[in-house]
């Protein structure tokens, strides 16, 4: 750390004290998969990283995640990435959604979003079932949590775009559990971001905490009574972490919740007292990360309960929601009739999930979702097909979700014609006519084609040097 950001190193000095120099030199955090248990195993992943010749070491804390401390080939570059099997996820941040124990079936926040490991984590604990309903106030950061929430697979959830402080309101008293991994200074990731040092300052710090204490704020009145919310930031600092809690304890009818013993053992507790300020004992029951002591990424962590209401903060807002359609109404019933033709999909199938409609758009939801909230609606569940010129066009991740289903306009390619396709997102073919088709390997869906002026072309997230 250079000696430019004064305030900055006297923060630092005073809350680490002899620690400081450990801290400013600790280690970045090694690279970390979670896998994803919509689309895979545990245990078929264990052996596919094995086959792939990848070391890798389980995460204390969870079972389905793994610490990859070299990432030669890299792994973004497989096709396990591209089907969704695994999603990369620092080795802490797979910690506040684990403490938030969702169960399948509830109704569940995550009130800041973006870009999405998080949702892709609570999505699979979920199972696809019950209702997930995700915000982010970023609009710039939404594209990259429509794209994990797309790969990963996940049916039971809904995006928004709303200011977090507006959702209290919008949903007063009506989830089970809600994860406010809240937008910090993200002090925490210092060795990971050296550059926090060019906007740090103590007027940042208390602008941001006035957004956190809000969030937090917002997120008990979204919440039941007895629902619980874990409120998590990637910084060490006291003021966006216990003085929060402190403030909201002495405000707000919610209480610390004991979080499992095994997982407090492997980490620090939270402060009881800090600047001359005493904190509630139960501030201890919190879960605090430091870089220099536990070789991953800054983090603090704590549970609260809601045991009460606060009635005259309880302020319903009439929210306008529009319903999902059920496959047999007029709005769906052409277009997936149009599509089982087209594809050679049993109309069957259809009546296992809702619908969502847009222009030229179609997404498809678990039978959970019976509405979504129609303000800054963005999409939802699989994007299922887009309407073009020859008629509509499935996703790759819906061709994936309905891959044995399929049984026309499949088509396979050489493995030499597989790599150039993924490598260049395009090949020459003169023998497919144009039009859609679903991409085959190893019997299975793996991608939608599009072939037009003698060229496949395939969407991709980047491109690959593929690794099969």
């Amino acid at each position: 750390m250079s000696e430019k950001n004064t305030q900055l190193r006297i923060y630092l000095q005073n809350l680490l004290q002899d620690d400081v120099d450990l801290f400013l030199k600790a280690p970045k955090e090694p690279n970390a998969i979670r896998v994803n248990t919509i689309k895979s195993t545990v245990t078929a992943f264990r052996a596919y990283l094995k086959k792939l010749n990848q070391s890798f070491v389980k995460i204390p804390f969870t079972k389905t995640g793994f610490i990859i401390y070299k990432d030669d080939l890299p792994l973004s570059h497989t096709l396990a990435f591209f089907k969704g099997h695994f999603q990369y996820q620092g080795i802490s941040s797979q910690l506040p959604v684990i403490l938030l124990d969702v169960k399948p079936g509830q109704s569940v926040l995550d009130m800041a979003a973006a870009p999405g490991s998080k949702s892709t984590q609570l999505a699979a604990i979920m199972q696809n079932k019950g209702e997930l309903v995700l915000n982010d106030y970023s609009r710039a950061r939404l594209q990259a949590l429509n794209a994990n929430m797309q790969r990963c697979g996940a049916t039971n959830y809904y995006i928004l775009n709303l200011r977090g402080e507006s959702l209290g309101i919008k949903f007063a008293e009506y989830f089970d559990k809600i994860l406010l991994d809240a937008p910090c200074s993200a002090l925490g990731t210092f060795a990971e971001n050296p550059e926090i040092e060019r906007w740090w300052s103590i007027k940042r710090l208390n602008k941001l905490t006035k957004v956190q204490y809000y969030l937090l704020i917002s997120a008990i009145k979204a919440l039941k009574i007895n629902g619980e919310i874990v409120y998590s930031t990637c910084s060490v600092a006291p003021e966006e972490n216990e003085m929060i809690i402190q403030k909201i304890l002495a405000d707000y009818p919610v209480e610390i919740v004991d979080m499992a013993p095994n997982y407090r053992a492997l980490f620090s507790p939270g402060f009881s007292a800090y600047n001359n300020q005493e904190f509630s004992q139960d501030m201890q029951k919190a879960i605090r990360i430091w870089p220099h002591l536990h070789q991953m990424e800054g983090f603090f962590c704590i549970k609260l309960k809601k045991y009460d209401s606060k009635k005259r903060d309880i302020v319903v807002q009439t929210s306008n929601f529009k319903a999902t359609y059920k496959y047999d109404q007029k709005a769906v019933y052409d277009i997936v009739n149009n599509i089982s033709q087209l594809w050679g999909i049993p109309g069957t199938i259809w009546a296992d999930y809702r619908y969502l409609m847009g222009k030229t758009r179609i997404w498809m939801v678990s039978n959970t979702i019976e509405r979504v909230l129609d303000e800054s609606f963005i999409s939802g569940g699989i994007l299922l097909a887009e309407k073009r010129l020859f008629g509509w066009k499935l996703t790759n991740s819906s061709m994936q979700l309905l891959s044995k289903y399929i049984s026309k306009r499949r088509i396979w390619l050489k493995k030499m014609d597989l790599f150039m396709l993924f490598a260049n997102g395009k090949i020459k073919n003169e023998l497919i006519n144009n039009g859609y088709y679903a991409l085959e390997y190893q019997n299975e869906i793996i991608a939608a084609l599009y072939v037009d002026n003698k060229e496949i072309r395939i969407r991709l997230p980047h491109a690959f040097n593929l690794i099969l």
